[in-house]
């Protein structure tokens, strides 16, 4: 969490500075007046600069820079712990930069067209496994492809080659209907064939890792947002005809029930509903999307509800019967509310490789000198066979003819074949035998790819200025707090005896105000706690006591609480008011209560273990004080008001 804060303290930092005026100096570091302007503008609503404001935020600047000044002379920049803290953030912060932001905004804008357009699309498929020889493909595609040929012949209709030859096991009961859905439920390949494909026309055969598709788009509509949505179910037996009557007229009891207000939506989920995971919870499943995985006449009911609290009439699905209830509503937002969510899932989905292919492309023309990969091929297979390679014990001999021959060159580096089966050695489950000419292409292409990449990564802050920026701002909040930890925060918990010596010199700091130790009674009655208070007064019972007694019959009617009272206005009283032992009756939230007073005390400093919170953070503020005070001291600061003050208006 501090860490957190102190980035958001600098998060105003940049180094993406011009020549201007100077405004600080620091010993040898400058700071230009454009530098600073960049800071104080990022942090203000204001358009107009006041000369408060002005000297207000070069103290804290000059402060956050004395202290990034103090970790580095003490080399905490060089750490490990740093530089790996660092690299992960650098990992994090460099990824837009490793792709091609104009393929990215593309997608963006197709995911999000298909995301407030659903579409209702069916299917048939052939299926492949999962590595499947050429026979079996080509095997597979000509039957997927003679589908399509009758169909467009007019010979059969696309519904009954998906109820008897779709391979899909749900095509015989939906002929092969898939329902709405819309971007990111389906595979991107399958999604770009039913929404590019004409309405009511059927695609070119698609190819996806479950096997072969023809993909024919029926109809479209404009997505409804999504539903939180509670249930009860009660399941069926298919099977069973009599099962089914009794179903029927226990959710139509429930139904009734509900209707009657015997018991809320959520007591009859709890108590009736065989969906046990939602029963225990209300009946509550969470957000349903149109367009989503559920059965459309479940979507279709969710959706026609119009109000939060409204419920429906039950209604059948293959899973049982069911009840529904609104409970809220979110339509989809703009395309400015959804960028970063779409990114993000464009990242993960097979999208995401369009955009990386692209990059890369890009990298290879600015970068990269390739060599004909059928003339690596050859060399690497005289290698492989050589006798003195030994693949499997990862052994290579620089020795072996044409080993050290160039097959890559990014800029001024150079990489040979020796790098290149380095890399292959790296591999888990490479067996040289099972490699094949396709297999060692591609290995090249992943090879190329990862030294272009690696190499772009060393150019970001060359050609990104916001980028450079960036990592010096993270770099220098790593830093300010892990010195701040070192000088602050953690000194002022474990130097014991410099707290307590802060404590002492400032303990009139942490007072106890007018304090009453005291019994509050309590309760409904009146007449009870009257009662109560004149047999404590007569017999003296202790209070467990004399709570047994007047609870005889009613367990809570009389209560009692011991307590330390600071704020006397809930008891519409004063501590000067108030007297040892009973005062009097006070009636407050329909409930009656009198304050026993057993000790009355008075203003007086706090124990440092009463207080300890309050006194590190104290002395946390002391320590940072004195450490401003003594870096201001060793380093020579100079700051040029003239400069300062001649900020006016937000640019």
């Amino acid at each position: 969490m501090k860490l957190f804060k102190t980035l958001l303290l600098i998060l105003f930092v940049s180094t993406a500075f011009s020549q201007n005026n100077e405004i600080l100096k620091i010993d040898n570091q400058i700071v230009n007046k454009s530098e600073f302007e960049q800071i104080y503008w990022k942090n203000k609503k204001e358009k107009i600069a006041t000369k408060e404001d002005l000297d207000e935020y070069i103290e804290l600047f000059i402060n956050f820079k004395l202290k990034v000044i103090s970790a580095e002379e003490l080399g905490l920049d060089t750490t490990k712990k740093f530089i790996d803290e660092l690299s992960g953030y650098r990992n994090q912060l460099e990824k837009p930069y490793l792709t091609d932001t104009s393929i990215t905004e593309s997608l963006i804008n197709e995911a999000y067209y298909r995301t407030i357009n659903e579409i209702n699309a069916s299917h048939i498929m052939v299926k492949l496994g999962p590595n499947p020889n050429p026979s079996d493909t080509l095997k597979a595609y000509n039957k997927i492809s003679s589908f399509l040929k009758s169909i467009n012949s007019g010979e059969v209709s696309f519904e009954k080659i998906a109820e008897e030859s779709s391979e899909d096991p749900y095509a015989k009961t939906n002929a092969g209907n898939l329902g709405y859905f819309n971007a990111f439920k389906m595979i991107y390949s399958f999604e770009n064939a039913a929404y590019k494909t004409p309405i009511g026309d059927v695609s070119k055969p698609i190819r996806t890792r479950y096997g072969y598709h023809l993909v024919r788009p029926n109809s479209t509509r404009k997505a409804m947002g999504k539903v939180k949505t509670s249930h009860i179910m009660i399941t069926t037996n298919q099977k069973l005809a009599n099962n089914n009557k009794v179903t029927s007229e226990k959710i139509n009891k429930i139904y009734n029930d509900l209707n009657n207000g015997t018991l809320s939506f959520e007591e009859l989920a709890n108590k009736f509903s065989e969906d046990r995971k939602s029963a225990k919870n209300g009946g509550e499943i969470g957000w349903i999307s149109s367009g989503g995985n559920v059965y459309p006449e479940f979507e279709k009911t969710v959706f026609s509800l119009t109000k939060n609290g409204d419920f429906s009439k039950p209604f059948k699905t293959p899973n049982g019967w069911h009840i529904v209830k609104r409970l809220d509503y979110e339509p989809i937002g703009d395309l400015k509310s959804l960028n970063y969510e779409l990114k993000n899932k464009i990242e993960k989905d097979m999208r995401g490789q369009k955009t990386k292919s692209s990059f890369i492309k890009k990298l290879k023309v600015d970068y990269a000198d390739l060599i004909d990969e059928l003339i690596i091929l050859d060399e690497l297979k005289k290698i492989l066979k050589n006798e003195n390679f030994d693949f499997k014990n990862m052994i290579l001999n620089k020795e072996i003819k044409g080993i050290n021959n160039v097959i890559l060159s990014i800029e001024n580096s150079s990489y040979t074949i020796y790098n290149f089966l380095e890399y292959l050695l790296n591999l888990k489950k490479l067996d040289k035998d099972l490699i094949t000419n396709n297999t060692l292409i591609k290995l090249y292409e992943k090879f190329v790819n990862q030294k272009l990449i690696a190499f772009e990564k060393t150019q970001l802050e060359k050609k990104y200025p916001d980028f450079k920026a960036l990592m010096k701002e993270y770099r220098d909040g790593i830093l300010l707090f892990e010195i701040s930890d070192q000088m602050i925060w953690t000194k002022a918990i474990k130097d014991t005896s410099g707290l307590k010596e802060f404590y002492i010199s400032n303990a009139d700091t942490w007072k106890w105000p007018n304090r009453i130790k005291a019994i509050i009674y309590t309760s409904e009655s009146k007449k009870t706690i009257s009662k109560a208070v004149s047999l404590k007064k007569k017999k003296g019972f202790n209070n467990d006591s004399l709570v047994k007694i007047i609870n005889k019959e009613n367990v809570l009617s009389l209560s009692y609480e011991s307590k330390i009272i600071e704020d006397f206005s809930k008891y519409n009283t004063s501590f000067k008011e108030l007297k040892k032992g009973f005062n009097e009756l006070i009636n407050t939230n329909d409930k009656w209560m009198t304050v026993y007073v057993e000790e009355k005390l008075p203003v007086a400093n706090k124990k440092l273990e009463e207080c300890e919170g309050l006194v590190v953070s104290a002395y946390q503020n002391y320590l940072e004080k004195v450490w401003i005070e003594n870096l201001k001291k060793n380093h020579s600061m100079t700051v040029n008001y003239e400069t300062l003050y001649s900020i006016k208006n937000k640019p």
